[in-house]
């Protein structure tokens, strides 16, 4: 398995474990999780398979970035920061006081592992490929007179 790779399971696999760890924290602490929606409450399953599928839909934008975009890290910060900032909305809706609180803080923690996780595998900026060279020698040259 490649450096690169590796360094992409490790991120899915320790968001999850973090935003548990996190969460087990802040029950210890006192904090019931208690949410309008579903079963009423956000247990270590529900922080295991949100953290997760977030860290895997994660690695999909980094993939694309890395294939699509002139700088993929810094488009990789910017669309994980909206990203984070509107999973805020969730825990600000349907909780309240504490509970929201904490959620939110959640939310932070794992994506503070993922966003730096995945930032680390992105390079600053993308090589051009063989074809984009090929494009870029045969444009026309306009010169200014």
């Amino acid at each position: 398995m490649s450096k690169l790779r590796s360094r992409r399971v490790t991120t899915v696999l320790l968001a999850p474990l973090v935003a548990l760890a996190a969460w087990a924290l802040l029950r210890a602490a006192g904090v019931a999780f208690h949410v309008s929606t579903g079963s009423g409450r956000v247990g270590a399953g529900d922080v295991l398979v949100a953290a997760t599928v977030a860290a895997l839909l994660g690695w999909l934008v980094a993939r694309w970035l890395e294939r699509h975009v002139e700088h993929p890290r810094l488009w990789w910060v910017r669309v994980a920061s909206a990203c984070l900032a509107a999973s805020i909305v969730g825990p600000s809706r349907l909780a309240g006081d504490v509970d929201s609180v904490a959620l939110m803080g959640l939310h932070i923690v794992t994506a503070a592992v993922i966003v730096t996780g995945f930032a680390a595998t992105l390079p600053r900026r993308r090589r051009s490929t063989y074809s984009e060279r090929v494009e870029d020698a045969s444009a026309p040259v306009h010169q200014q007179g």
